[in-house]
């Protein structure tokens, strides 16, 4: 499977493997319930470097049952009770919004019902995040698509086929653009279970952007990731280590965060561009390496040129070693003293008549 959409927008950013990384600072439900935290976590992604910033937009009542019980990494008596703590309503999500344009941020939203999804396309979201357990959620990635706002997909627990639907999906009911996560659902995920071959599996299959992300303990994946083909790093964010935040352990300061994006710059500097090329910063240091041939003892005009003649010696500033077998067999049209480097013009093709047989 294989489609042509090598590139994607969102906010006035272009996101491909020649861009700069879209970093999203992944605020979530670090915020515990705070407007005014929230707006905290905004600023410190900015002051961090990130592209965009992203919110869970959610409803108890619209996203569990009665009952339903704690993922692994959540300790709760009642789900619906601990995801109402972290409701956040319009009002709070237009002040969010626009602390973060007001510090240049993208906006994202992942939403948790259907309602919110109008919610979100009123306050002016610039795109959609689909959360991994919601991959299999066709009425809701179909709304999210006919806002035609771009969307991103996290794929955390599911494989090729289900990834496959979804995308499929939101590019049947019109999102603008569609990009893929890779995505491990365990909070944090265990040394050894990253996985992140799957980043080029899924740039293979589907031909969009792809990126990570990372709920790891810490950022180490980042870097291979990006040299893995990554235009899109999202990261959990805090305000401070241990902080008591719900996500702590799949988060970084922004201090972590600054440290990520240049360690994910540096490593995308250092891929380069992938054509074997002699590079400016090695060119000065090519002459002085190479080989060139030159004579082994006194030579007159007429000579007929022999492999005793010549020796590969540095520097490279006549004619090439790998001229040798060019060379051999001529006969010389001017006098040598030893270590004198041949020329282009002792190859001169008028001199071809008198190559000794």
């Amino acid at each position: 499977m294989s489609f042509e959409q090598p590139e994607l927008e969102i906010g006035g950013h272009t996101i491909a493997a020649f861009a700069p990384l879209f970093v999203i600072a992944e605020i979530g439900l670090n915020h515990g319930g705070s407007i005014e935290r929230a707006l905290a976590l905004i600023d410190a992604a900015a002051d961090a470097g990130a592209t965009a910033v992203k919110f869970q937009t959610l409803e108890a009542g619209a996203l569990v049952a009665p009952g339903a019980p704690a993922p692994a990494h959540v300790q709760a008596r009642s789900m619906s009770e601990f995801f109402a703590q972290f409701e956040l309503d319009e009002v709070a999500h237009r002040r969010m919004i626009e602390r973060a344009r007001r510090r240049g941020l993208v906006v994202m939203a992942t939403p948790f019902s259907e309602a919110s999804v109008d919610m979100l396309a009123r306050v002016g979201i610039d795109a959609f995040k689909i959360a991994s357990g919601d991959i299999t959620w066709k009425e809701l990635i179909t709304r999210c698509a006919r806002t035609r706002k771009p969307l991103v997909i996290s794929t955390g627990m599911s494989g090729l086929s289900e990834a496959a639907h979804a995308f499929d999906w939101a590019r049947t009911a019109g999102a603008s653009g569609v990009a893929l996560l890779h995505c491990v659902s365990a909070y944090p995920v265990p040394q050894g279970h990253e996985n992140l071959r799957a980043i080029s599996a899924l740039s293979q299959a589907f031909g969009v952007p792809v990126g990570l992300s990372d709920h790891a303990a810490d950022g180490f994946s980042l870097p291979l990731a990006v040299a893995l083909g990554a235009s899109i790093y999202e990261r959990h964010l805090v305000l401070a280590a241990n902080d008591g935040s719900i996500d702590s352990a799949v988060s970084s300061t922004p201090e972590q965060l600054a440290e990520l994006i240049r360690a994910a710059a540096r490593a995308r500097v250092t891929l380069g561009s992938g054509q074997k090329v002699c590079l400016p910063a090695e060119r000065a240091n090519r002459l002085a390496s190479r080989r060139a041939l030159y004579s082994t003892r006194s030579l007159a005009a007429g000579h007929p040129i022999s492999r005793d003649d010549l020796i590969a010696l540095r520097p490279g500033i006549g004619l090439s070693a790998d001229r040798l077998d060019d060379l051999v067999g001529l006969v010389l049209q001017r006098d040598m003293e030893p270590g004198m480097a041949f020329v282009d013009r002792d190859l001169a093709p008028s001199r071809e008549v008198d190559r000794v047989a």
